[in-house]
């Protein structure tokens, strides 16, 4: 597609993000609005492959045609794209004893958070992993917000008896994963003087959840 087409699809997604996350934020505390928080993440996920596919286009004005190859490959699988949401707004994680990240080479302890790109660079392997373990997490809790769910052992899960003492900071956690979309295109706007299609629209969607904060 070209960058100009690719533009439009990823604010489409973003939009269609922000739009799920006020939806959630509408029908909590029930059990749909955490299946809608992580289809909202997935959404993201999918903006920031097309994001960092053409994100050199649009700060260069480039209108060279391009592909997402994400897109061909995981876009109807579920990990991938809740994988790509979380490495993208993920800032600083928790590294256990035994990593390259947590090394006194790298001037980093485990006793405390590190940055994910020193994590990246000393400890990819654990990064996939954790992004994998919060994917299927994520992926869980969206199944258990719709269906009733039958375990090995005859017990069963029905949505609206589960306990969800977080649900309200993780509608919060979506609406800023889309603001964190938003800002990251801003700066490089605003660094490399190339105008862009407004994104106040979507923003505005989302300027309520946000403004109560993530205990809100």
């Amino acid at each position: 597609m070209t960058p100009a087409a690719a533009r439009a699809f990823w604010l489409a997604l973003l939009d269609n993000a922000a739009r799920i996350v006020v939806e959630a934020d509408m029908l909590f505390p029930s059990p749909r609005a955490q299946s809608l928080v992580v289809l909202a993440q997935e959404e993201v996920g999918k903006a920031v492959w097309v994001y960092k596919a053409f994100w050199s286009a649009w700060n260069a004005g480039d209108e060279t045609p391009s592909e997402v190859p994400e897109l061909r490959q995981h876009a109807r699988r579920h990990i991938p794209k809740l994988m790509q949401a979380t490495d993208f707004t993920t800032g600083m994680m928790e590294v256990p004893d035994g990593t390259g990240a947590s090394s006194s080479s790298t001037g980093f302890s485990s006793s405390g958070p590190v940055e994910v790109e020193v994590v990246r660079e000393y400890a990819p392997e654990f990064l996939v992993a954790y992004a994998q373990k919060l994917a299927h997490e994520d992926d869980q809790a969206k199944q258990k917000g719709f269906y009733v769910d039958l375990d090995d052992d005859g017990t069963f899960t029905v949505p609206h008896e589960i306990d969800r003492p977080l649900l309200r900071s993780q509608i919060w956690e979506a609406a800023d994963m889309v603001q964190c979309c938003l800002d990251e295109d801003g700066f490089g706007a605003s660094v490399h003087c190339q105008p862009r299609p407004p994104t106040e629209e979507v923003a505005a969607l989302i300027r309520a959840v946000l403004a109560r904060g993530p205990d809100g």
